[in-house]
């Protein structure tokens, strides 16, 4: 019960302080204009998948940014402040306190995706002959599952630092290294161990090569092309769940056993 008291809390204080209105206005205006411009680059081929794959692009980058700015300031901002021993000495444990915190900051993320989606789905209708449904939910529920992803790697290294600059700095890092810099990282090691030949067909690298590059939440789901047979397991569209469960659990997990060993000062 607690749990729900403390992401109630968590996501009233959003609403007071306009952090929810902001960042609803942002997401807003940000996908109207992607509808709009990708609307307008449409070629002769003309499908929901066509017109909805350029928006889901930016918003795999986006979507990770604001969950990261959203989660980064939840703990470490209480212990700065001093108010996170008064939290404590209230019947919260610490674990309570960091799960209602993720839950409330996650709410946060799904009201804005929800709000934005909406007026996305009403253009396209009103706008386009190309709505798909299941598509639709399908494209609404991956970003939204991606910004809540990064939501709680943000609330790791808040609920592991002690100061928000070092929590900002980390999660700030590991954004930026799954939004632009995880295809040149992984495409450099995959051709140090795999390099191209000099002439003839080229041969499929190896299948954990390709794991290493689904291993980025934004990438679990990754289409399949290339791989040597047979499939592995870690290759299989279900073990994408396997990867995104993992984003969630271990760094909050990690995260947690070192806030329950610190002290509150």
């Amino acid at each position: 019960m607690s749990t729900l008291v403390i992401a109630k809390k968590d996501f009233e204080d959003a609403v007071r302080a306009r952090t929810l209105q902001v960042m609803v206005a942002f997401f807003v205006g940000f996908t109207t204009l992607l509808f709009h411009y990708h609307r307008s680059r449409l070629g002769e081929e003309r499908t929901f998948d066509i017109l909805f794959d350029g928006i889901v692009g930016m918003l795999g980058v986006v979507v990770p940014i604001l969950g990261m700015m959203i989660g980064y300031r939840a703990i470490v901002g209480e212990r700065e402040s001093g108010s996170l021993k008064l939290l404590l000495s209230l019947p919260h444990s610490r674990l309570e306190l960091m799960l209602g915190k993720f839950l409330g900051r996650s709410v946060i993320i799904v009201v804005t995706m929800a709000v934005g989606f909406a007026l996305v789905g009403v253009q396209t209708i009103l706008f386009t002959n190309l709505f798909s449904l299941p598509a639709f939910l399908f494209a609404a529920g991956e970003i939204t599952l991606f910004g809540i992803i990064f939501v709680a790697i943000a609330m790791a290294f808040s609920t592991a630092m002690r100061s928000s600059m070092k929590a900002a700095i980390g999660a700030l890092g590991l954004t930026v290294l799954f939004s632009f810099m995880w295809d040149l990282v992984t495409g450099s090691i995959m051709r140090f161990v795999h390099p191209p030949p000099m002439s003839g067909e080229p041969t499929p690298p190896p299948n954990w090569t390709t794991l290493l590059q689904r291993i980025n939440p934004r990438r679990a789901f990754m289409e399949i092309s290339i791989v040597r047979e047979p499939i592995p397991f870690y290759l299989d569209p279900w073990f994408g769940w396997v990867i995104v469960g993992f984003w969630l659990v271990v760094p909050l997990g990690l995260a947690y056993r070192r806030f329950e060993q610190s002290d509150l000062s």
